[in-house]
């Protein structure tokens, strides 16, 4: 259990939290408030990026932890630190930027579902150099819109005593961004889109959706994309008709010896000669044509006339 009289700040991301300042400026139970962004490049984007909050009581923290599923446990994070809330937003501005392929990169960091997959990436113990002055930092993680529902669980990170050192030499390893952090990143991005596709589905293939048991839909989903991407989709809309493509057709849609696909190309075997993704493009607007949908009813009674 959270002991609200143990947090010292409230980290909030302006995005999931709209009109933010206004919000928390109208709160009397808020000691300081503090938009990271205000004194960066970023300025412009200063109640969209992290919001740094110190609580006066515990009334902000226990409306919070008091919540369950919803917007502020999706917006915040809450953190233990030994510093003023100057010098700990300082530290923060640390992870506003990262260099990813060489490339400067903002990076949402505030966001709880970034930040949980962020400290994850570093194991059960968190360098000290990217905690700073934070003893613990506690992110809710909640139950993904494709998953069955659940009250979401404070998961905490808490620092190590001393920096990583890098083997052989007396200098921190630069840590905050690297292999398995930007791993952690698109971890995120996959999450996102899977989201996407779950209300997709819901809302427009609800019986189909339906047939995948809900324990299932997260693997289903990561095994589809996979299948995707070994294939050669590209693009964000590539995998999401890939996606639909298998639900509608049915999961070998592209391999089988009678699956949509082959039944595509059999009728006109030019079609195998477009580049991959004019393919997928093509047999998506061919699925849908009364062409495909008489073909597969032949198909279905011949089947039949042979069992």
């Amino acid at each position: 259990m959270i002991r609200s009289d143990r947090i010292t700040h409230v980290l909030v991301d302006g995005v999931r939290y709209p009109d933010a300042l206004r919000r928390l400026y109208a709160r009397d139970d808020l000691a300081e408030i503090e938009p990271l962004y205000l004194m960066t490049r970023f300025k412009d984007l200063a109640e969209q990026g992290p919001i740094l909050v110190a609580p006066r009581g515990r009334g902000f923290v226990d409306e919070i932890l008091a919540e369950g599923d919803g917007e502020l446990t999706r917006a915040m994070s809450l953190l233990t630190a030994s510093a003023t809330t100057e010098a700990l937003g300082d530290h923060l501005l640390r992870f506003v930027e990262a260099e990813i392929d060489g490339i400067s990169r903002l990076v949402r960091f505030a966001d709880p579902l970034v930040l949980r997959h962020w400290l994850a990436s570093f194991g059960d113990i968190v360098p000290a150099e990217v905690m700073g002055p934070i003893h613990a930092w506690r992110v809710a993680h909640w139950a993904p819109a494709w998953g069955a529902t659940a009250a979401p669980q404070w998961r905490v990170f808490e620092a190590s005593e001393s920096s990583v050192l890098e083997a052989g030499r007396g200098t921190p390893v630069p840590a905050m961004m690297g292999a398995p952090q930007q791993e952690a990143l698109e971890a995120v991005a996959r999450w996102q889109f899977k989201e996407r596709l779950s209300a997709y589905f819901s809302r427009h293939l609800g019986e189909a959706w339906a047939e995948v048991p809900l324990d299932r839909r997260g693997d289903w989903l990561d095994a589809r994309l996979d299948d995707a991407q070994a294939w050669g989709a590209q693009t964000e809309r590539q995998f999401a008709i890939w996606c639909e493509l298998a639900l509608r057709r049915g999961e070998t849609f592209m391999t089988a010896s009678d699956g949509l696909y082959a039944r595509w190309v059999a009728g006109d075997a030019s079609r195998g000669e477009l580049p991959r993704q004019q393919q997928l493009y093509a047999l998506d607007d061919w699925s849908r044509s009364e062409a495909a949908d008489q073909q597969n009813g032949n198909r279905t009674t011949r089947m039949s006339s042979h069992d």
